[in-house]
This record gives structure tokens, sequence and C-alpha cells, in this order.
């Protein structure tokens, strides 16, 4: 073999040293960058495991917080409120029929609240809470300050107790008031109060019967009269979907040639009722005897007009 054979196999084999050395050093790098990369990986996943724990915990700590914020339904602190009112006027621990009926208006629309999903925010409630103080700051007997000496509390003790609950159920009503303006459009504010009070006590009737019984016999309250009924004879001038106004002494060639406004004018009076346990007939000009309970004490600005609420309608003679 000649010495340039001999120089060529030697530069191959240096050739092959060379190459192996490259592919050795070449799996060592990637086995450390893989190593790497898995050491990352494992830090990086702590890393959004505690993250996600943390926000799990912030939320649940959220939730039960706010939960803990909402006041319960037929909660009788607010009761005793009204017992110690009236204890003091009667001279006698004893709670008037009126005040429990009060208490279970606000119960009920609460609760006919809740049942729609309805939340107000902190602020619709910081507000409320704000106009209820001083509501109470302006009462006599007792005044806030003897109500504070009989409740043995302090003024910050008496908000947490008894004024916040009562500030976030005020701030529930506003909020039932504006989704009834949504499912009774175009209806007058005094029959939208109607249908409203009718709806929450319908609810409540159906959910918490059993709730109101005990505490009426707790407190020793009777159980509702029947009302006296009324009639209201007249003719129909104006039906909207979930109202209709009723006047009397109206003549039937009035009918058809004046608007229901200059109706009212010309025989000063007009009544609204709520659309409601009406004959599926009911027209304009049909003559009516249309019973209820109560009127619906709310001002409006034309004299001539007021709201009753409705026990049943009969048409006397259709038009």
């Amino acid at each position: 073999m000649s010495k340039v054979d001999v120089r060529v196999l030697n530069d191959l084999s240096e050739s092959k040293k060379r190459v192996m050395t490259n592919v050795v050093q070449h799996l060592e790098q990637r086995e450390m960058k893989k190593r790497s990369w898995r050491w990352q990986y494992s830090v990086m996943s702590i890393i959004l495991t505690v993250c996600i724990g943390l926000f799990l915990y912030t939320q649940f700590s959220e939730n039960q917080e706010q939960t803990a914020s909402i006041p319960t339904v037929l909660d009788e602190k607010i009761l005793e409120l009204h017992l110690q009112r009236d204890s003091l006027v009667n001279g006698k621990d004893r709670l008037y029929p009126s005040s429990f009926n009060s208490f279970l208006s606000l119960e009920s629309s609460f609760a006919y609240a809740q049942s729609k999903g309805l939340v107000p925010t902190q602020e619709e409630i910081d507000k409320n809470l704000k106009i209820l103080m001083e509501g109470l700051s302006a009462e006599i007997n007792p005044t806030l300050e003897e109500r504070l000496q009989m409740l043995h509390l302090t003024k910050e003790e008496f908000i947490e107790r008894y004024a916040r609950p009562i500030a976030y159920k005020f701030a529930m009503l506003k909020l039932l008031w504006e989704h009834a303006q949504n499912e009774y459009p175009d209806v007058d504010d005094q029959i939208l109060n109607w249908y409203v009070e009718r709806d929450a006590k319908n609810y409540f009737e159906q959910h918490y019967s059993k709730e109101v019984a005990s505490l009426r016999e707790k407190y020793k309250i009777p159980a509702k009269e029947s009302q006296l009924l009324h009639t209201r004879k007249g003719t129909v001038v104006a039906i909207k979907e979930h109202e209709f106004l009723v006047v009397s002494g109206v003549d039937s060639t009035d009918i058809g040639k004046l608007s229901a406004d200059e109706i009212v004018r010309k025989h000063t009076n007009g009544t609204w009722f709520p659309l409601v346990d009406v004959p599926e007939t009911l027209s304009i000009g049909d003559r009516v005897e249309v019973q209820y309970s109560e009127s619906i004490r709310l001002d409006d600005p034309n004299p001539f007009i007021d709201f009753k609420d409705i026990v049943s309608t009969k048409i006397v003679e259709e038009y």
C-alpha cells in the first residue's frame, strides 16, 4: 500500500471520529434540551395549578360572601321593628294587622323578584340604605335613638342587623318594577302597580302559605277577612292590552264620535280597571257592571280619572 493510501485511510479515520463526536454531542445537547423543557413544563404546570386554585377559591369566597349578604324571605327582624313601634302606640306588646300586611307586601314582592333572578347592585343597595336611614331618623314615635336604646344596639349594629337587609329588599322592588314595565308595556303606573302586587301575592301564596300561617298564629294576626265589594256601572270607552276604561253617563252617540279623553272630560268621570277575567266579547260601547274591592290610590294628573282593582265584570248591554 502506498503512502498516499495510508494518508487517505488516516484522514478517513479522523473524519469518522469527528462525525461520531458530533453525533454524540448532538444527542447529548438534545437530551439536555429535553430535560430543560421537561423542567420548565413542570414548573409551568405547578404555577398554572396554583393560579387555578386561587381563582376558584376567590370565586367561592365571593359567592359565599354574596350569599351571606342576601336577606332571607319572611325575616322576622322586620316584624320586630313594626312591633316595636306598634307597642309604643297601643301600649301593649301587640302587632297591628296593618303592620303585618305591610310586612307581607314587602316580603312577597322580594320573594317574587328573587324568582325572576333579579339582583341589585351595591350602589342600588347603598342608595336605598341612605333613604331608609333618613326616614328612620325623621321618625318621632319612636325616634331612631329610642329604637337603638330599646334594641341595645349601636347605630352601626342597627344598620347591619336591620337597615341593610331592608334596603336590599327595597332595591329589589325597584328592579321588579322595571321588570314589570317590560312584561306589561303601555300600562298606567297605577294599573301596573296592581299587576305587580297581584303576581307577587299569587307567587307568595303558592310557595310560602305555611310560613305565613305560622307567623299569623305566632303574632295573633287574624286571617284576612273578605272585603266589601263595590260596583261601578258605565260604558266601556277604551280597551288596551292590559286595562280598560269605564265612564258613567255616556250616550251611545258619543261612541265613535268622541275620543276617550273627550268623553271623560264631557262626563267628568272615568275609571281604569285591569283587563283581567273579563268576558271575551268585551268591546268598546258595551254597558258593564264592574265589581271591585278598593281604589288604587296613586295620584293621576287627570282630575276626572281614578283607578280601581277588579273582582268581576258583567256585560249588561252589548254595543
